[in-house]
């Protein structure tokens, strides 16, 4: 056994090697359960007069439930085997041939567990690499070892059988049921399940009964076969459906679904391809259903891949916003300082006051200084509070907010560095906007670098003029910056947004690549352009919140 723990999520990384008896009893019952269930399944829909079944989805459990909750499940995986092979195949084979494909059903699913966790593949079937593992994994080991001891007991059982025709049907049936019901167990019982909308109920189970519907008509047999045959790939879209937009569970569960109809049905002589005889019937359908499963979960895991580089990329932006966040506050480190001189230097005065008013017992006019003396407090506390959300290092939450709301903390901020410079801020804002849902800090963020680059435009001029301006645009908030400044060169407009595009001495150039990329992450835009009486402006939108309706 491996010493790496089992890579699935709380608390299915139990520790294998101690497990609870009680624990493991509960386990091993339902092991034996199913796969008995599976096993009775599978040889009541057997066509075939020798005991050949159409899938052998017993391994597929066997596997899944080894993987999961440790090897010591493996003499429940035995004895569930050799009780499916006295219940059903007893009279056929000899006992000798019998132990030995109960044995190698046993090495088998303890070879594929290793293996799996040697090669460190997930449940959650989210990357491509999972799904290849769990298949060719399943194919050489499970399926194979099954295959061949189950091919050579009924091969040296029955004479009239060559071992190459058996094996091949007995190894297409155990990939077909692991194919089917191991991406079912491992999903459900091994990956976190998602904490899903109503929406998503709904449209779980309006997929699910639609493909039962569905494959139900098509095996019902009272569809004439040149109905039936293509009708019976209206399944590919209800899976592909939902592997690109459900729980990747709602996605094992449909392929197993369709598949347990369509095999049952044929195994009763209907749907379009029970005609077709046994070999012909077999082949066919199982290409049909390796293609559906294969569709299906490759869907699931490019959607997972994609997912995680989103998460990642998502990450990496969070980390440079930060980081720009710092740049910026130390650039504003001389404004915040004079800022909280003043309270500072007042909270002294207003202390020494209080001292003598004590002495010559004024009390009127100590309690005036002492509320001087607590509104001071509260303004430096303020201002530190400010810079500690501005540099905040945790990931940002969305929340729904006013517009006047979201731009009150910035203006507040970057006071002091319109004040020292003699700059005059213009807000301008309709009224009745309605409410955005954004992550607070990241916008704050796109607002204080626009502002920034504003108030640096004017540097040196005692005319200097910013307007903040949001106004509403069909369903999006517009922001707009505008300076009176010099604008823009022409010929760096193209480029503006371009990592490390800068002009300044000191600047690294990632502010307005950094505020583009964080109004885009919000389904916004951000654009620039030169006014045509001087400066620049920069306008960007965000989706509102209720876009149809004035609040």
């Amino acid at each position: 056994m491996p010493t790496a723990p089992i890579p699935v999520p709380q608390p299915w990384t139990a520790r294998p090697a101690t497990l609870p008896w009680v624990w493991l009893a509960g386990r091993s019952a339902m092991l034996i359960a199913l796969y008995y269930a599976v096993g009775l399944w599978g040889f009541v829909f057997t066509p075939d007069a020798h005991g050949i079944p159409l899938v052998w989805p017993a391994t597929g459990v066997g596997l899944a439930f080894v993987y999961l909750y440790g090897y010591r499940l493996i003499p429940a995986v035995g004895f569930a085997s050799a009780l499916v092979a006295w219940q059903f195949t007893g009279d056929m084979v000899p006992l000798l041939e019998t132990l030995g494909t109960v044995t190698a059903t046993m090495a088998g699913v303890a070879l594929g567990a290793y293996a799996l966790h040697r090669l460190g593949f997930s449940p959650r079937l989210e990357r491509l690499r999972d799904v290849g593992l769990l298949l060719s994994v399943g194919a050489l080991t499970g399926s194979g070892l099954a295959a061949t001891a189950g091919a050579w007991g009924i091969a040296v059982g029955m004479d009239e059988l060559s071992f190459t025709d058996t094996w091949w049907l007995c190894w297409m049936a155990d990939l077909m049921g692991l194919a089917l019901v191991a991406p079912v167990l491992m999903t459900w019982l091994g990956a976190p399940l998602a904490r899903p909308t109503d929406r998503a109920y709904l449209k779980g189970f309006l997929l699910i009964a639609s493909l039962i519907s569905v494959t139900a008509v098509v095996y019902s047999g009272f569809l004439p076969a040149g109905v039936a045959m293509p009708l019976s790939y209206a399944a590919f879209p209800l899976v592909m459906l939902a592997a690109l937009r459900c729980p990747v569970q709602v996605t094992t569960t449909l392929m197993l679904a369709g598949g347990g109809i369509a095999l049952s049905g044929t195994g009763w002589g209907l749907g379009p391809f029970a005609e077709l005889g046994l070999d012909t019937s077999l082949l066919s359908l199982n290409a049909q259903l390796a293609l559906l499963v294969l569709t299906g979960l490759v869907l699931t895991a490019l959607r997972g891949e994609r997912e995680a580089a989103e998460t990642r990329a998502r990450r990496h932006l969070d980390q440079l916003a930060r980081a720009g966040r710092l740049s910026t506050l130390g650039e504003l480190s001389a404004g915040l300082a004079h800022e909280l001189n003043q309270p500072l230097c007042a909270l002294a005065s207003y202390a020494q006051a209080s001292k003598r008013l004590l002495e010559r017992g004024r009390m009127d006019e100590l309690r005036e200084a002492l509320s001087q003396l607590d509104a001071g407090a509260h303004r430096a506390a303020e201002t530190v509070r400010q810079m500690r959300a501005f540099a905040a290092g945790q990931a940002p939450e969305r929340r729904t907010i006013r517009p006047d709301a979201l731009v009150r903390p910035v203006l507040d901020l970057l006071r002091p560095d319109f004040r020292s410079r003699h700059l005059r801020l213009e807000l301008k804002v309709e009224p009745h906007l309605p409410a955005v849902t954004v992550a607070p800090v990241q916008i704050e963020q796109v607002l204080v670098n626009l502002l920034r680059n504003a108030i640096e435009a004017l540097e040196g001029r005692r005319d200097g003029r910013v307007e903040l301006g949001l106004q509403r645009e069909a369903d999006h908030l517009q922001i707009h910056i505008r300076d009176n400044g010099p604008g823009i060169p022409p010929y760096r407009l193209a480029g503006l947004f371009d990592p490390f595009s800068t002009w300044k001495e000191n600047g690294l150039g990632l502010g307005l690549s950094i505020s583009r990329s964080l109004v885009e992450a919000h389904g916004g835009c951000l654009t620039v352009r030169n006014m045509p009486e001087g400066g620049a402006e920069f306008r960007f939108t965000l989706p509102l919140e209720h876009s149809d309706a004035r609040t």
